[in-house]
């Protein structure tokens, strides 16, 4: 399933092992802050259970949202963006 994910790390390290992390589960880049990918949904909670230890202050924030087929199709975008298009994923560990 398309997931979106967002976050709000003030750590570099923790932002660094982040970023990361949502690399090893195939996880690309949209924006600064935002990656999305397709992910199963036993990763989604295998990464929602890790986000705590990403957390440096009360402050940050990490956002997952999951995307379903129906709205994948109205997502709006504009610009110089890099969306998955398909279900495909590849891991690099």
């Amino acid at each position: 399933m398309l997931t979106i994910v967002t976050y709000d790390i003030s750590d570099n390290t923790a932002r660094s092992y982040f970023i990361k992390k949502l690399q090893s589960y195939g996880f690309y880049r949209i924006q600064k802050s935002v990656f999305a990918g397709y992910i199963t949904v036993d990763d989604r909670l295998n990464l929602a259970d890790e986000i705590e230890a990403f957390l440096s202050s009360d402050n940050d924030s990490i956002i997952i949202f999951p995307i379903c087929n129906n709205c994948k199709s109205s997502i709006l975008y504009d610009g110089e963006v890099n969306m998955p298009e398909n279900d495909l994923s590849y891991r690099f560990i």
